[in-house]
């Protein structure tokens, strides 16, 4: 019987023991798991803005040059019992950045005047236009972008008319403008966009010959312009 009460005594002695030995084991994980949190704080911290667009662009440099040369362009047309004008303007583009963009975009419009006093009159106008653009996020999609452009293009200016001959005696002439403005551009997938651009010229001179010829129906410095990259 003595040893059997000896045997229990040492039994609820070992129990308490390793009960204790648990409680301080468990309190110890607690007080290290809440120091490890408190020391994860402190070493994540949330990066400022700067911090951000710097990683974004270290991420942009790594990307092959597919991933950054993007396409498009747009279609322009224009109607009236004297005239016909169909504008073709494909672009090509860099992303510097993920917001800064500079592209070049070409120009080809064919134009067709009807005239009272002589012979339908028919030509054809071509030039260039590199651009600059930074690409600000709204929000889903959303941009807004401050743009410059320089637009060039070579076109045929009407001097006079020869009645004898039912001709008209052209000269073909250089024109300039100089565009400044901005935009909204809705995303459409990774890369591609639809473009809303609106421009002021401010190199326009409204005694300038090209806005004094038929095919120029009135003057306007002002560029309004639909768009879509990809």
């Amino acid at each position: 019987m003595k040893d059997t009460i000896k045997a229990i005594a040492l039994l609820f002695v070992l129990l308490m023991f390793s009960g204790n030995l648990s409680a301080q084991t468990y309190d110890y994980v607690e007080d290290s798991t809440k120091q490890k949190d408190a020391y994860t704080q402190q070493q994540y911290k949330k990066p400022t803005q700067s911090e951000v667009n710097a990683f974004k662009d270290q991420k942009h440099s790594d990307k092959p040059l597919k991933d950054k040369i993007f396409f498009g362009g747009g279609l322009g047309f224009g109607f009236s019992n004297y005239y016909t004008q169909i504008a073709v303007t494909p672009m090509v583009g860099y992303l510097i950045t993920p917001n800064l963009q500079l592209g070049i975009g070409f120009v080809y419009e064919y134009y067709n005047y009807k005239s009272d006093i002589g012979p339908d009159y028919s030509t054809n106008n071509y030039g260039f236009r590199p651009f600059a653009r930074y690409m600000i996020n709204v929000r889903d999609g959303l941009k807004i972008f401050p743009q410059i452009e320089y637009y060039a293009f070579s076109y045929e200016h009407i001097e006079d008319y020869d009645a004898s001959s039912r001709r008209y005696i052209t000269d073909r002439r250089w024109q300039e403008q100089f565009l400044i403005g901005g935009g909204v551009s809705q995303g459409v997938g990774r890369k591609g966009g639809v473009n809303i651009i609106a421009l002021y010229d401010v190199a326009y001179d409204s005694n300038n010959a090209y806005y004094g010829s038929p095919y120029v129906t009135y003057g306007s410095p002002w560029v309004i312009r639909v768009e879509v990259a990809f």
